[in-house]
């Protein structure tokens, strides 16, 4: 089983199923590997329920001589159980993997690495527009463009939105609003995020990475200032950052943010008053406004419906990942 490898085809956490890929350049190091792994002989083409190492039951399929997958449920926890099984079993991780090894159906390296990306895409925007790429680079192979796909690149690696502002100005029941189930800690207490919360939120179609921050106030305690810096970290990666205030605070500078990042100016809590400075948007979460125009807002500012509405194909993988992809 010296050759076999093992690689995460899906986003983790994103769905109810996982698919983690194993591959050999042989049959019987692909054999050898799925008989350490515990799962009873599979002949290629065949499917079935396997217990997977102790950790989840699930599907066990295998595609050709030298390719199987593993399908666990999908939750975070699962399938970094799973992971850390295979290296424990001496199945180590592959950097990449060849899509056409990956996806042997496939009728061409296009079609190969369009299924790899659809597989790895964690918007379902990317969905409708995955598909279309072989017709698109068939009709229009000189077309594409850096900066779109750049932009598009978004819809498989979900991009890093933040949102800063002062203390207890509502930012928590914000990111509990747009997640649709309590992520954040809400309390009157300055300060009750002492940490950066994370989620995954769907915006309209587009998964991204959503930080609540803490606070930044006056008299802030030694480890609510060790929070601030690590927000200051994040900013310099952040692709939207969300300045947020309401009609009691002022708008909080994103000291560090990456440049060329996105910024909207959001005012919250606007039942009870106007925005103390100029926003591009007034929310209120108590009353359900303006939510679903912040989700389309945030989208825009991320992934334009121009760019999204444009025709061209799109490079969808990474330069030098997969050889002769047009082929």
């Amino acid at each position: 089983m010296r050759s076999a490898r093992w690689k995460l085809q899906s986003p983790s956490g994103v769905g109810a199923v996982a698919v983690i890929g194993v591959f050999a350049s042989d049959e019987s190091d692909l054999d050898a590997a799925l008989g350490v792994l515990g799962l009873a002989p599979l002949p290629a083409g065949k499917i079935g329920v396997r217990q997977i190492l102790g950790v989840d039951e699930g599907v066990v399929a295998r595609w050709s001589e030298t390719s199987a997958a593993i399908m666990p449920h999908g939750g975070g926890a699962v399938v970094r159980a799973l992971c850390e099984a295979l290296k424990a079993h001496g199945v180590q991780e592959a950097e990449r993997v060849d899509p056409r090894a990956a996806y042997p159906e496939a009728s061409s390296g296009m079609e190969a690495a369009m299924l790899a990306a659809l597989a790895a895409a964690a918007s379902p925007l990317a969905v409708d527009l995955l598909l279309d790429q072989p017709r698109r680079w068939g009709l229009h192979p000189n077309d594409a463009d850096d900066g779109r796909d750049r932009i598009l690149k978004r819809l498989i690696e979900p991009p890093l939105v933040v949102a800063v502002g002062a203390s207890n100005i509502g930012k928590s029941t914000l990111a509990n609003a747009l997640a649709g189930r309590h992520v954040s800690l809400v309390a009157d207490e300055p300060g009750t995020t002492r940490d950066h919360v994370g989620v995954m939120l769907n915006l309209a179609g587009l998964v991204v990475r959503y930080v609540d921050t803490p606070g930044m106030r006056e008299g802030a305690s030694d480890v609510e200032v060790e929070a601030v810096r690590l927000v200051r970290e994040l900013l310099a990666h952040a692709d939207l950052i969300l300045l947020c205030t309401d009609g009691s605070t002022r708008l909080v500078a994103p000291t560090g943010a990456r440049p060329g990042a996105k910024v909207l100016r959001v005012g919250l809590r606007s039942d009870l008053g106007p925005p103390s400075e100029r926003v591009d948007l007034a929310v209120s979460v108590r009353r359900g406004e303006s939510i679903a125009e912040l989700v389309r807002a945030s989208r825009e500012q991320l992934v334009p419906a121009a760019v999204l509405a444009a025709p061209g194909p799109w490079r969808f993988w990474n330069e030098g990942e997969v050889e002769g992809v047009r082929s």
